[in-house]
């Protein structure tokens, strides 16, 4: 009976190991593990969503990334047709042929983000004045610009769309020294090379851009001996950032925003408070360096206000509050149980303190012995109703965090990694212990209480049968010994004993093989039973607190069992007075040997 104990000699009570009323230890066991697998969950549920993020951001940086190098070898592929074009018209160009070549090839339609496409030739300083003069026959105003101090040119000749990039025709490349570098090393290494950060003369804002050069030669190819007699010029294309950004990625659904510096100098830049998705606080950050046509090119990349909306999931913090709910309402079931409780202990304390004090008129207590016995079993049956409830509502909580940890991984299922899967598969585990401990609580605490009737049994066929209900695994065989065959005692404790025993003897078995022996001697009064197994034995130091409630002899993650057993089973023999030892020698097996009382001393009838 729980929250009651009295003892018989001075009537007197005797305290409880709890005090009633308030929670017992197994209580707030039940609280923090559920507690656990709340944080479990929501732990899980967290990751999966971070790893989710995670991923997605870098999907971004790695499409923004290719978009951007595809990009740019389409613009050199445009380049290297032209230099294609000048080879098939033996390097005799015009403005009207590269006016139709430009036309041809749809510049502002196929490569978006381009300012143009153009033509730049080298001269020495004593070709400057006769080629001046030759591009003046087609363009009056046309001069080479601005002056210098070095003896080589390289002027823009042609350009196309001309309207748009007028400015720029006669620039020199080599008036300045990011042009410059960028022409020689072009005309050097026969590749394609990209400018540092400079501002084009047609931009009138004059924000960051770059040129693209490829090399012209006599030849279809550029020359591995590096001949530069036989080099022409440069086909190239003035770029301005922000244009070809917009270009470039006009049509991808960013949820990422980035800066790009060339050598400390600023190319494009989004991560600035003018921007109206720019997230001060960033869920991921990347920062690298792509090589770039003879540049590198610092990328420093972070998610935006459109990666947080499309990656916030309240998900976690569902499970996190509604685990922490079901918590607080199990807390507050196991306060109005204690309560309760309380009040059924007191209601037994008045009834004992009412026989107590009437113990004196011995007829009057006679005549009301049946009514005060009567109070008695009205509240032990309350007891039993508020354990069997206890047992019942705390399943309810425990089913609702195994659907709860189902449907989270059901949701997450193909998304879930091993490691995860293992968390599963543990919380699953531990929510099914939690389930038998109960169960076997409310065993532990009706044990000893109802002993049913005196029934007559062929002991040695209700032993198998016993022993089948178990589902022992093939390997592990049974025998019975003994000269008892016909048993007329309670079978209702008897049984819960014997099931408890072959469970142990089954549940710890370790060996591939072996035999589980129940033996049954009729010795004086009583009887003397015992149930042996040759499985690993128990260690003599766990030989004294295999009776204690929730021993276990391995750890909780690695046996099925709740560590009631035979603490049900020391409760039944204390109940009837039953002597009862255990031998065990590691290795070698287990034998557990009680005494059992003959039919006559129960105490009833039989049926």
């Amino acid at each position: 009976m729980l929250g009651v104990a009295m003892t018989a000699e001075n009537g007197d009570s005797k305290p409880l190991e709890r005090i009633p009323g308030r929670l017992n230890w197994y209580h707030w066991v039940v609280v923090a593990l559920s507690l656990v697998l709340t944080f479990m969950a929501w732990r899980i549920a967290d990751r999966q969503v971070q790893a989710r993020a995670e991923a997605q951001f870098s999907y971004q940086v790695t499409q923004l990334t290719e978009i951007l190098q595809e990009r740019m070898e389409k613009y050199e592929e445009a380049l290297w047709a032209g230099t294609a074009a000048l080879h098939a018209i033996d390097n005799d160009v015009d403005r009207d042929i590269w006016r139709t070549f430009a036309s041809s090839l749809k510049v502002e339609l196929r490569y978006p983000g381009i300012n143009g496409i153009g033509v730049i030739h080298q001269l020495d300083s004593p070709e400057v004045s006769s080629f001046i003069d030759q591009i003046r026959l087609e363009s009056p105003t046309f001069d080479i610009h601005p002056v210098h101090s070095r003896n080589d040119y390289w002027p823009i000749t042609y350009i196309e769309p001309e309207a748009s990039n007028f400015r720029a025709i006669g620039l020199d490349m080599a008036y300045e020294q990011n042009r410059y570098e960028a022409a020689l090393k072009s005309r050097d290494t026969g590749t394609a090379q990209i400018t540092g950060s400079i501002a084009l003369v047609q931009d009138e804002q004059s924000t960051p851009g770059f040129l693209f050069y490829v090399p012209w030669y006599e030849t279809d190819a550029a020359l591995t001996d590096q001949d530069q007699s036989r080099f022409l010029g440069l086909v190239y294309a003035p770029f301005i950032m922000n244009r070809l950004m917009d270009g470039t990625l006009s049509n991808l659904n960013r949820q990422i925003s980035f800066s790009i510096h060339d050598s400390g100098s600023m190319l494009f830049d989004e991560l600035n408070q003018e921007s109206a998705i720019l997230d001060n606080n960033p869920m991921f950050t990347d920062s690298f360096v792509l090589p770039l046509y003879g540049r590198q090119w610092q990328f420093d990349i972070q998610s935006n206000l459109l990666f947080r909306q499309q990656n916030s999931s309240s998900q976690p913090a569902a499970i996190l509050i509604g685990g922490l709910v079901i918590n607080s309402l199990l807390l507050a079931l196991f306060i109005v149980l204690a309560r309760s409780n309380r009040q059924a202990v007191l209601h037994a304390d008045k009834v004992t303190e009412r026989l107590r004090n009437n113990q004196q008129a011995l007829k009057k207590a006679h005549d009301n012995l049946e009514t005060r016995n009567f109070d008695l079993l009205e509240a032990n049956k309350e007891l039993d109703q508020f354990a069997f409830v206890a047992s019942h509502d705390l399943k309810a909580p425990l089913r609702g965090i195994r659907q709860l940890s189902q449907w989270v991984e059901e949701d997450l299922n193909e998304k879930l990694d091993e490691q995860t899967q293992k968390h599963f598969i543990l919380m699953r585990s531990r929510i099914g212990r939690m389930e038998r401990l109960l169960d076997d609580l409310l065993s532990y605490s009706r044990a000893g209480r109802k002993d049913g009737n005196i029934q007559k049994i062929d002991l040695n066929k209700h032993v198998h049968e016993l022993f089948q209900l178990q589902t022992p695994p093939p390997h592990i065989s049974f025998r019975y010994e003994g000269d008892v065959e016909q048993l007329e005692t309670l079978i209702t404790p008897l049984d819960l004993i014997i099931r408890n025993l072959f469970s142990n003897a089954i549940k710890h078995h370790d060996k591939e093989s072996g035999e589980i022996v129940f033996k049954a001697e009729h010795k004086n009064e009583n009887y003397l039973l015992s149930v042996s197994d040759d499985g690993p034995g128990i260690p003599e130091i766990h030989q004294k607190r295999v009776f204690e409630l929730f021993h276990t002899l391995k750890p909780r993650d690695e046996v099925e069992g709740s560590g009631l057993g035979l603490a049900i089973i020391k409760k039944i023999l204390d109940r009837y007075r039953c002597d009862y030892r255990l031998e065990s020698t590691p290795g070698d097996g287990t034998t557990f040997y009680f005494s059992w009382p003959d039919k006559d001393k129960f105490g009833v009838k039989s049926e």
